[in-house]
C-alpha cells in the first residue's frame, strides 16, 4: 500500500528579475500573501537565458539568493533554487554565458550546439558542474531543482550527442570505437546497437547525477534534490535509477517535475497529450517519490497566451495522470504582475481544495486500463522502419472516447502496439500480452509475425492499398448491428496505407472490409478479431487504426472491441458519445477513484458512465468542491450505469464510490 497523501505539493518558480530587485521581490511576496494556497514552496531561478552561467555570475547571484531564501522562509514558505542550466539547453545569449574549451554537444554530422556542454567531458564536470552546485548548496536552499537541460535533443542539433567523448564512452560498452559515419550506418539497422547506445546515455546522465548528489549532500545532506523531465525515449528513460541516485545513501526525499509542451491554449488537445506524457513519466518513479509537481508553464508568459480556466484545468488533468501537485512557471521577467496574474493567482487559490482532494483520493496509486506498448528501450528499434521514431501519441484519440489508460504494464488489462514497437519487448513480455488482449495495427502485426508469433496473431499482412479505400463494417456481433456502416479516412488527404489482412487461422473473424467510392471490394478483410490457443484475444486493424475514431459508429465499435479484448474487466469507461478523458484507480481503502475531463468545448449533456461496482451511488465533485450524488439507473453485465449531471467544457471532475 502506498502511503496516503494529505494535500497537493504546490510551488511557484520565480524569475531572476523578480527576486533581484527589492521592488519586484516585494511585489511577488505580497501577491502570494493575498492568495493563500497558491504555493507552499518558492523556487528561485538562477538565470533567464538557457546556456550555463559563468561561474562568477553564479557566485554573485547565489549570495543574493541566500538572503532571499531567508526572507521567504520567514513568511512560512519553503524555498529553494532552480538551476536553469547545468549542461545548457540551446544557443542563446552566448556572449553572456559560459565560455571555455569544453566539449559541446555534437550531432551525427559534426554540427555543435554552442550553448550546451557534454557531461562526458571530465574537465567540464570538475571545473564547472561541481563548483556550480557547491555555491548553490552553500546558499542554504531547502531544495535544488535540476532543470530539463539534462537530456539529449538540444537545438539546433538532433536528439543525440555524438561528440568524440561520447563515442569513446560508447566504445567501452560496445567494444567498438565508431566514428560518426560508421555509427550512423550501423545504428539505423541494428537494434542491439541501439540498445547499447541507450544504455550509454543512461550511464552518462547517471554519472552526472552521482556527481551532483555527492556535491550537494556533501555540503548539506538535508537539501532535497529534484529533477525536471519530459518523455525521454532517446535518453533511455531511466527515471527510477535517477531518483535513487538523487536520494543518496541516506535516502533523502526526492522531488520530481514531469513536463512537456503545451505553453498556450491554442490547441487544447496538447493538454491531454501532455497529461499522457506525464503519466508515462510518473509510472517509472518509485512509490516513495511523493512530491511530483507537474510543470505548468505558460511560456512566453503573455497574459492572453493561456486562459485562467485552462491553466487550472491543466493542473487537475496532470494530477489525474499521476502527479501529486504542480509547479507554476507562469510569470515573465517584466510584465505588471498585479495586472496580468492576479486573476490567475485567485483562481489557483480558490481551487486549491479541489487539487488537494484529487491528491488525497488517488495518492500515488497507478491508473488501470489500456496500456500503449512502450518501454525504456522503445527508441532502440527505430531503424526497423527506415528511421521512423516511436510516436507516443499514436492512440490518444482512443482515450478521448472515455476509455481509461494505464501507463505501466502491471496495470494494463490489454495493450496496443504500433509499428516496430514489438521488437523492443522480450519474448516473455510479448507472450504475456498475447495471452491477455492485444490491439494491433498492420505494421505491428507484421513485426509480431516476423518474430515468429503468427500462430497467435491469427492474421497475415498481404500488402497495402494507398488510394480511395473506405472501411465497411461486416455483420459480426462486435459491430453491434452497424453492418454496412462506412468510415472514410480520405486517403487522398490524410495519408495512411490500408493493410490488406488475410485470416491465417481457424476462428479469425472479419469485422471490416475495404471498398472504393463505387462500392467495389478492394480488400475482403482490413479488420478482424481472433482468440488464440493461449486464451488471448487479438484485434488487428489495417485501416486508420488510430485516427478518425471519434464518430458514432466507429466509437461504438471501438468500445465493443475493447470490452471483448478485456473480457469486461475495464474498471469503468464512458458509454455514451462524448469527448472525455478518464483515469481510474483504486485508493488504499479499495474504493474506485475516477477522474473525468470533459475534453470538449461543449457542455457534456447526459454523459453515461459504465462502472464495475456493486454500489448504487457515485459522488461527483467539481473544481469548486460542489458535490452531487448520482444513483445507478440500471446495469449492463458487470457494469452499473450512471448518467452524470451536465459537465462544463474543459473541466475536471472527481468521481468516487
Amino acid at each position: 500500500m502506498i502511503k496516503t497523501l494529505h494535500r497537493a505539493f504546490m510551488s511557484i518558480r520565480i524569475p531572476v528579475q523578480r527576486w533581484q530587485t527589492e521592488a519586484a521581490f516585494t511585489e511577488i511576496l505580497h501577491m502570494l500573501d493575498e492568495h493563500p494556497g497558491v504555493a507552499d514552496d518558492l523556487a528561485l531561478f538562477t538565470a533567464s537565458t538557457h546556456p550555463p552561467l559563468p561561474l562568477d555570475v553564479a557566485r554573485e547571484r547565489a549570495a543574493l539568493m541566500a538572503r532571499r531564501i531567508k526572507q521567504i522562509k520567514v513568511r512560512g514558505y519553503g524555498c529553494g533554487i532552480n538551476i536553469l542550466a547545468t549542461i545548457g539547453h540551446h544557443n542563446e545569449n552566448l556572449s553572456g554565458s559560459l565560455q571555455g574549451d569544453y566539449t559541446r554537444r555534437t550531432d551525427i554530422n559534426g554540427s555543435v550546439c554552442e550553448g550546451s556542454f557534454c557531461p562526458n567531458d571530465p574537465r567540464f564536470i570538475k571545473e564547472y558542474v561541481i563548483p556550480l552546485y557547491t555555491v548553490m548548496a552553500q546558499a542554504g536552499p531547502d531544495f535544488i531543482w535540476i532543470d530539463d537541460d539534462v537530456r539529449t535533443g538540444h537545438m539546433p542539433i538532433g536528439p543525440d550527442c555524438f561528440c568524440d567523448r561520447c563515442l569513446e564512452q560508447f566504445a567501452r560498452i560496445s567494444g567498438i570505437l565508431y566514428t560518426r559515419e560508421t555509427l550512423d550506418n550501423d545504428y539505423k539497422d541494428k537494434a542491439s546497437i541501439g540498445k547499447l547506445w541507450l544504455q550509454g546515455k543512461r550511464d552518462t546522465f547517471n554519472r552526472l547525477f552521482e556527481t551532483i548528489e555527492k556535491t550537494v549532500h556533501g555540503i548539506n545532506p538535508d537539501i532535497r534534490l529534484g529533477f525536471m523531465t519530459g518523455e525521454r525515449y532517446a535518453d533511455g528513460y531511466d527515471f527510477d535509477t535517477q531518483a535513487s541516485i538523487l536520494s543518496g545513501p541516506a535516502g533523502q526525499e526526492v522531488l520530481w517535475r514531469p513536463g512537456g509542451g503545451f505553453y498556450t491554449d491554442e490547441t487544447l488537445r496538447g493538454m491531454t497529450e501532455k497529461s499522457h506524457q506525464i503519466g508515462r513519466q510518473v509510472s517509472l518513479l518509485p512509490p516513495w517519490v511523493r512530491s511530483i509537481q507537474s510543470e505548468i508553464e505558460n511560456f512566453n508568459y503573455e497574459a492572453l497566451g493561456k486562459s485562467v480556466h485552462i491553466t487550472t484545468t491543466e493542473v487537475a488533468s496532470h494530477i489525474a495522470a499521476g502527479c501529486t501537485g504542480a509547479a507554476f512557471n507562469i510569470m515573465g521577467d517584466n510584465e505588471p504582475l498585479a495586472v496580468e496574474k492576479r486573476k490567475l493567482f485567485k483562481a489557483i487559490s480558490n481551487q486549491r481544495p479541489f487539487f488537494d482532494s484529487l491528491v488525497q483520493s488517488q495518492g500515488r496509486e497507478p491508473a488501470t486500463g489500456i496500456f500503449t506498448g512502450w518501454n525504456k528501450d522503445i527508441d532502440s528499434v527505430r531503424g526497423f522502419l527506415k528511421g521512423q521514431r516511436y510516436n507516443p501519441h499514436f492512440a490518444d484519440q482512443w482515450f478521448e472516447l472515455g476509455l481509461p489508460m494505464a501507463y505501466d504494464t502491471a496495470h494494463g488489462l490489454m495493450a496496443m502496439f504500433t509499428g516496430d514497437a514489438p521488437y523492443a519487448f522480450s519474448d516473455q513480455e510479448l507472450t504475456d500480452w498475447l495471452s491477455k488482449g492485444l490491439y494491433l495495427d498492420g505494421l505491428a502485426l507484421q513485426a509480431l509475425n516476423d518474430m515468429g508469433y503468427g500462430m497467435l496473431t491469427g492474421y497475415s499482412a498481404e500488402g497495402h492499398l494507398h488510394a480511395d479505400c473506405i472501411e465497411e463494417f461486416t455483420d459480426h456481433p462486435l459491430n453491434g448491428g452497424l453492418q454496412g456502416s462506412l468510415r472514410n479516412g480520405r486517403q487522398s488527404f490524410m495519408k495512411c496505407p490500408c493493410t490488406i489482412l488475410q485470416p491465417a487461422a481457424e476462428g479469425a473473424h472479419t469485422l471490416a472490409r475495404a471498398v472504393d467510392y463505387g462500392g467495389r471490394v478492394q480488400a475482403a478483410c482490413v479488420m478482424g478479431v481472433f482468440e488464440n490457443r493461449l486464451g488471448g484475444r487479438v484485434c488487428v486493424s489495417g485501416y486508420y487504426p488510430w485516427n478518425n475514431v471519434l464518430g458514432h459508429t466507429k466509437s461504438e465499435q471501438c468500445k465493443q472491441v475493447i470490452r471483448w479484448l478485456t473480457r469486461d474487466s475495464l474498471p469503468a469507461y464512458v458509454y455514451s458519445l462524448h469527448k472525455a478523458n478518464l483515469w481510474v484507480r483504486e485508493n488504499p481503502s479499495g474504493l474506485k477513484v475516477l477522474t473525468l475531463l470533459n475534453s470538449s468545448m461543449d457542455a457534456a449533456e447526459d454523459l453515461i458512465l459504465h462502472v464495475r461496482t456493486g454500489l448504487d451511488y457515485l459522488l461527483i465533485i467539481d473544481g469548486n468542491m460542489r458535490k452531487v450524488q448520482v444513483a445507478a439507473s440500471g446495469a449492463d453485465g458487470e457494469y452499473r450505469i450512471f448518467k452524470l449531471p451536465q459537465l462544463k467544457p474543459w473541466s475536471v471532475y472527481l468521481i468516487t464510490e
